[in-house]
């Protein structure tokens, strides 16, 4: 096994002892008790996912308002709100991490587009 490959396994075991992974699996197992609630924020996510992801030719700020309108109620439920944090609260470590390689790695971040 490469050096690479034995520190990327150090860091994913970091990750998942880490605070934020652990009560991001508890928090998703309470909403596994809910499977309608569950289902609500899965779709909640793949649309805040597409919306961020798609190329269409959308007012952003006019589509996030409309989410936002449509989710207030559903997402003022502590459960959802609760696990949404979670979830970023995860996502933050990994973008963290990749920030931190971008930062620190001297390449042309063009050719990624």
């Amino acid at each position: 096994m490469s050096e690479i490959e034995e520190k990327t396994n150090a860091l994913v075991q970091a990750v998942l002892e880490s605070e934020e992974y652990r009560h991001y699996q508890e928090i998703r197992e309470k909403l596994k008790e809910d499977p309608e609630k569950e289902k609500r924020v899965n779709e909640f996510c793949g649309h805040v996912f597409r919306l961020q992801n798609e190329q269409r030719d959308i007012d952003m700020f006019e589509e996030i308002d409309r989410l936002v309108q449509d989710s207030a109620s559903f997402r003022a439920e502590p459960l959802v709100e609760d696990y949404l944090a979670a979830e970023l609260g995860i996502c933050r470590v990994v973008q963290r991490i990749n920030w931190k390689l971008m930062e620190n790695l001297d390449v042309d971040q063009g050719t990624w587009k």
